[in-house]
């Protein structure tokens, strides 16, 4: 039976809603992580949607056709904020994700640093990979993306 209070939206609830959404549409330079890149990629900003085509293996060439080469970063804070802001997964979802594509023969599985500075040595020395580390200067050898 329909009940009309149990569908009634409250101003909180609203708010929670609006909050969830802006929070969703975060850039990245607002989170505690942020998105590098080897000097080589021509791109300098990304949309959220074409990150979470790289990062699912599903946007694997740059526009300038070059094959894109990810990294992972383990470091657990960091990893899993990635995740959930930029492609709405938890670390076992990703996971599961990537062991579907490995398991399929549509990928191979992407490299993964336990600290920011293997992730960072990685990026710079690896013509076209992209990477994300925690929030601060990561150096003159990589490059910032935005993320829009």
């Amino acid at each position: 039976m329909f009940h009309p209070k149990r569908f009634c939206i409250t101003g909180t609830k609203i708010l929670l809603l609006l909050c969830l959404i802006a929070w969703g549409h975060a850039s990245a330079h607002a989170a505690g992580f942020i998105v590098i890149a080897n000097k080589s990629v021509v791109e300098s900003t990304l949309t959220r949607a074409e990150l979470q085509g790289i990062y699912l293996g599903e946007k694997v060439k740059w526009g300038n056709r070059k094959h894109i080469k990810i990294a992972v970063l383990e470091e657990e804070r960091t990893l899993k904020e990635f995740l959930q802001v930029m492609l709405g997964k938890t670390p076992s979802q990703f996971d599961q994700h990537w062991v579907r594509m490995v398991t399929t023969g549509k990928a191979s599985l992407p490299p993964a640093f336990p600290d920011t500075q293997q992730m960072i040595d990685f990026v710079a020395k690896t013509p076209n990979a992209i990477g994300f580390v925690a929030a601060g200067q990561p150096g003159d050898s990589v490059k910032t993306i935005a993320i829009k």
